[in-house]
Order: structure tokens, then sequence, then C-alpha cells
């Protein structure tokens, strides 16, 4: 009886042990969240914009216009009897543009495998607005859609208006996409530059979706082509209203060495990369300096202007126009004349023509808003005037652009196929705009091919300067090396701590089965040690440490605070195993002694059992350590710029994978190297004192 009160009394304890440390960690990581301070970085934890794709089949009827409002609720009697693809112009039959009007209703169903969490954000592209959007058979009134949907099969409806004043015959979306973000997101940035001061400027809208308002910095960076920083800019605490847009406006980024040189080439017609970064979403834009000025500069020749009204309205170009592999056949066809430049008015080109246009080396000029230049186009290029004449005319006044329009009224409709300028006219057309300009190292004698060792020399030479000294790039490597070993060093720490504390409650709940005194408290602790065991060790780190991000601490920004605490939990784990088969290598007569000179359960293992488990299983707390170090790599899916996360980051700016990754996985190497040999001079340390 007496030693089954003893028995509860250390239970007792050992509970309140337990409940002690679990509550000092938590205190701990509490504090440390509470008083770290917003880095100010360009890397921000949870930019994590994703986009669903919606383009493809859809579904549609048409019915007649509403009285009035749209119902909350979808009509039950329409049925989608009709398919069309997204993104296309469709043709609609004329009942559908006479009399009274009509609704065209667009349905599309996709599933998803998580509810969504905060923002998202219905984007149409350029395409016409829609009149109303059923999410899940309910009509949507705000801009955030997240919480209409659901796990699983969702259903989007969009409802556009047909009106007889306005027929708009052929009826069109650019595109459909969900975009996923944290709040605030970025829902559009315009961009205006400015030639003459170097600078560009933005208006950057913001929409959050909480209840509560809420502020964020707003980092502005431009990259070059060749991703060198050559630009940035940093907004301090923008208010961002509940449930609204806000507009953010950066003036003034002046370019560093910009020249009208650089402000385009063919090669590179969008120089310049935007990157904008705010607390809940990151977005990269790539423009060019867009402007008058640069129609005198000598890297912008020639170009042609596409009236957007006249070439859709074409019924020829109907399942044309939104093929994006003829749209590059028409860009390469064009680029075949030097017509690098592309100028469009009365209307808006889909978002794939500026994909295309991006890769295959295009810049597109929006002059619809400038009259002046839509009068001058049409006063110069009359119906009767000889393009290739006129062509020549301009070229022998030594004009540096020679914008020419195509026509589209031709019966056959002159882009059901690309082109067709053959023979004379294709040769004239070709000698007339191949460029004259002199390549700038056509002077420079080149240098004899150089062997394998010098040019090797050569290649590591410039890769340092990329990879380190470049934008002190170095620190981006300083960085993650520090939160790399921050984070492994303090998840054993505290994985230490929790694998005492689980091992100690399976040795002593062992024990008493063997000695038949069973304790239904220290069985539940022991239930609950077995269990957390099995789970960690049997799910991937990666899904426990984006559960912790995304589930436990989802209102918490403060990553490397969050990624200690995911990876102290796996750790402990493994390393209560370790402890664990430690004690159990323990002579069972030491216990037994220290009992005899009545020393309590609890002294016997913190003073006798403990020190000699531990010294037993430093080598397994070693790669224990080694094994977290290496694990850590993937704490940059939280956005934390750890080593392998800044090696990705430098790869990104030189381009280079080999020399980035090679040198990455070198240091992984040189800390476990070294990792290795300190605990292995600690076994002889300790080697020694056996033997004395």
């Amino acid at each position: 009886m007496k030693r089954t009160t003893e028995q509860r009394i250390k239970c007792r304890k050992l509970l309140l042990l337990f409940l002690c440390v679990i509550l000092v960690l938590c205190n701990v990581f509490t504090c440390v969240c509470a008083s770290q301070e917003t880095a100010s970085s360009e890397y921000f934890i949870g930019n994590n914009r994703e986009t669903l794709d919606l383009d493809g089949t859809w579904n549609w009827t048409s019915t007649a216009l509403f009285e009035g409002e749209l119902p909350d609720t979808l009509p039950k009697d329409i049925t989608f009897d009709k398919e069309l693809m997204i993104p296309s112009y469709t043709a609609l039959s004329e009942d559908l543009t006479k009399g009274e009007g009509s609704l065209i209703w667009y349905a599309k169903k996709f599933s998803l495998a998580n509810k969504p969490q905060e923002s998202v954000i219905l984007d149409f592209g350029v395409g016409e607005s829609v009149k109303a959007v059923y999410v899940n058979d309910m009509k949507v009134d705000t801009d955030n859609l997240s919480s209409f949907f659901k796990i699983g099969e969702n259903t989007v409806v969009l409802v556009k208006e047909i009106l007889p004043e306005k027929p708009n015959k052929y009826h069109f979306v650019d595109k459909i996409k969900l975009v996923f973000s944290n709040a605030p997101v970025i829902t559009s940035a315009e961009i205006s530059t400015n030639i003459t001061e170097s600078s560009v400027s933005f208006e950057i809208s913001l929409y959050n979706a909480r209840n509560s308002a809420l502020k964020t910095d707003v980092f502005v960076k431009i990259y070059d082509a060749d991703a060198n920083i050559k630009g940035t800019y940093e907004l301090k605490d923008v208010d961002v209203l509940e449930n609204c847009n806000t507009t953010a406006t950066v003036t003034g980024i002046t370019i560093e060495d910009f020249s009208e040189k650089t402000a385009w080439s063919a090669n590179k017609p969008y120089v310049y990369t935007a990157s904008i970064t705010v607390s809940g979403d990151s977005v990269e834009i790539p423009f060019a300096m867009m402007q008058e000025g640069l129609f005198n500069t000598d890297g912008y020749k020639y170009g042609m202007d596409i009236v957007v009204s006249e070439f859709f309205a074409n019924e020829k170009n109907i399942g044309y126009t939104w093929n994006k592999e003829w749209i590059t056949s028409l860009f390469k066809y064009f680029k075949e004349f030097n017509w690098n430049v592309i100028t469009f008015r009365d209307g808006q080109l889909p978002e794939i023509w500026a994909e295309a246009a991006l890769e295959e080396g295009i810049l597109l000029v929006d002059k619809n808003n400038d009259e002046a230049w839509k009068n001058s186009q049409e006063a110069l290029w009359k119906a009767d005037v000889d393009f290739i004449t006129k062509a020549t005319e301009l070229k022998n006044a030594s004009q540096d652009s020679c914008i020419i329009p195509v026509v589209y009224s031709a019966e056959d409709g002159l882009f059901n196929k690309a082109p067709e300028l053959t023979g004379i006219s294709k040769i004239r057309l070709q000698n007339l705009f191949k460029t004259s300009q002199t390549p700038e190292n056509t002077d420079v004698k080149k240098d004899e091919d150089k062997g394998f060792i010098a040019g090797t020399i050569d290649y590591f030479k410039e890769m340092i300067t990329k990879t380190f000294i470049k934008d002190n790039r170095y620190q981006l490597f300083l960085t993650g090396l520090g939160n790399t070993l921050l984070v492994a060093a303090a998840a054993t720490l505290f994985g230490v701590f929790i694998g005492i504390i689980i091992a100690v409650i399976k040795v002593v709940h062992h024990q008493s089965v063997l000695s038949k005194k069973r304790n239904l408290i220290l069985s539940f602790f022991n239930f609950i040690a077995e269990a957390y065991t099995a789970i960690i060790r049997g799910t991937p780190v990666v899904v426990q440490l984006l559960i912790t991000y995304n589930v436990i601490f989802v209102f918490s920004d403060e990553a490397v605070m969050i990624g200690i605490f995911a990876f102290s939990i796996n750790s402990g784990a493994y390393i209560s195993e370790i402890i664990r088969a430690g004690i159990n290598s323990v002579d069972k007569g030491q216990t037994e002694a220290g009992r005899s000179l009545g020393l309590s359960q609890f002294t016997t293992m913190k003073s006798i059992v403990l020190p000699q488990a531990l010294k037993n299983i430093l080598p397994a707390l070693g790669n224990e350590f080694i094994a977290l170090l290496k694990e850590t790599s993937v704490i940059g899916y939280l956005g934390v710029v750890d080593l392998t996360r800044a090696g990705e980051l430098i790869r990104s700016r030189t381009a280079d994978a080999f020399f980035t990754l090679i040198f990455v996985a070198a240091v992984y190497f040189v800390l476990v190297f070294g990792l290795s040999a300190l605990f292995k001079y600690f076994e002889k340390r300790l080697s020694k004192s056996d033997k004395n």
C-alpha cells in the first residue's frame, strides 16, 4: 500500500514536470513571436499567391433578360446545353442580339482539395465584365469568394448581358482565373514610365478580405533583363481598410544606369521586371519603357499598327485570334521584316497575345488613349497608299520607326492565316527593313579560343562575381546559413527535452507493467506518448511543417519560430526512441543500487541512469542533429530564406544552376563533415573517461 502511494506521488510529480516543461516551451515560443519585429526584407512569410486556371470547356445557355435584379440563387430551370472554349470569341446567333436582348449563362465545374483560407478573387483579364457571378448556386455580392467554396466539386456560373442597343455579336472573355492569396491581395498594378527622368511609377490596388483593417509595407524592386537590381522603393505602413480596395501609389523610382539604348531591344523587349511585395501577396510584372521618346531611339525598330476593333470584328479570324500557336507564328512572320513593335488601339488585346509577345520578343504598345497617334496614322496611311512605297519613303527620310497599319477589309480575311507576302513583295520588304546597324562588337577582333583550363577559370571568376559579389548576394547566403543553423540547433535542443520526457514516461510505464503495478494516469500518458511517436514517425516532415504553419499557427507570420516548433516536435519523436534505447542499455543493477541507497525512482533516473544513457547515445544524437540539419532545407516552403532557399534565389538571378547548387551542396557537406568530426572528438574524450 505504501509503495502504491509513493508511486502515485511520483506520477503526479512526473505529470507536473511534464506540464511545466510544455508551459515553458509555449511561453518561450509566444514571447519570441510577439517580440520579434518584421525584418525589412523583400521576402515575406505568407506570399503564397496561387492561381487556378479555369480556361477550357465551359457550358453555356441563354435566357431572356430579367426585369430588375437577378435572383439570389441560381434558377433551377437553367440547363447548360451548349459548349464553348474559353478564352474564345463566341459568335452568338442573331436571334440573341435582337428584340429585348438576352442573358448568357456560362458554367464551369472544378474540384478543390481544401477550403480556401482567406482571399479568392475572380480575374477576367481584359475581357468584358460580367453582370453576376454564382458560386455553388449562390449569387456572390462581394469581391472575396473564399467563403462560398467547399472541399470537393464546385460550380462557378457567370452571367453576361446582351442588350439590343449593344448587340456585341462577338461576345468573349479574355481569361478566367481564381487568385488565392493572403490579405491583402494585389489585384492590379498600373505602370507608368518617364524616359526623361529615367523613372517608373506604380498605382497598386490592394484588396483586404478581412473584417478588420490592416497595415502593410509595400516593397518594389526593379530588375533588368540580367536580374540586376536597378531600383528599389519601400512604402511603410499602408492602411488597407476592411473588405475593400485601397490604392498604394509608388512614384518616381529612378532606374539606375538607364539610357535610351537600354530602354528596349528586339531580343529583350520587356527589359525590366517589377517585383511588388506586400505582407500577403507578391507578383512580378515585366515592362518596357514605353513612351514617345522611344520612337527616336536606336533600338526601337519598325512596327505595325493593329486596330483591334476591326481585327476582332472579322468573322474569318474567329478560331485563330485566341490560338497561341497561330499568334506565335504570326509574330515570327512579322519579325522576318523587323516588325518587332506592335501598337494597338480601339480595343484591348487579350492576355494570350501578351504572353506570346513576351516569349517572341515583340513589344506591345497600348495607344488606346492617344487620339493624336490615331489621327496621325489614319492621315498617313490612306486606303489607296501602297504600303511598300510609303515605307520606303519613311525609311529614306531616316525615320527610326515605320508604323505600318494592317488592312482588315479583305474579303477573304487577312488573318485567317499568316499574311501572304511572297515573291518580289516579300523580298522587297525584307531588303527594306533589314537593319543597317553594325553590331557594336564587329570592329573588335574576337579573342582566340581559350583552352579548357583558362575557360574554366574564367567561368569560375564570372560566377563568383555574379553569385557572391554582385548586389552583395553573399549576405543572402549568410542569412540562409544563419537560419538553417538556428532552426537545426534550436529544434534539436527542444527535441531533446521532449524526447527525455517521452522516453521516461515509456520506460517507467514499462517497469510498472513488469512489476504488475499498473497506474491509470501513467497508462494514459504512455498512450499519448505512443500515439505521438507513431504519428510523427509515420508522416512526412514536410506535411507536418505545412500543417503547423497553415493550421495550428495560421494567424502567425513568424515562419522561423513556426519552423523551430515543427522540427522540435518532429525531432522529439525520434530522440525519444534513442533515449529510451539508451536508458534500457544501462544495467538494471545501476537502478537497483540507487534504490538500495535510499534514492527515489525519480532521483535515480535523473542522477544515475540518464547521465549514463546520454553518454551511450551521444553518437545517435549526433546523427539526429546532422539529419535534422539537412531536413531543414524544406523550411523554404514557408518562405523562410534558409541555405537551400538562398541558393534558389541566387540561381534565379544568375541563371546558372550548376555553380550555385554545387556551392550550396558543398556548404552542407562542410557543415556535416565538421559536425561529424566534432562528435567523434567528444566520443574519444568519453571513451578516455571510461578507461580511466
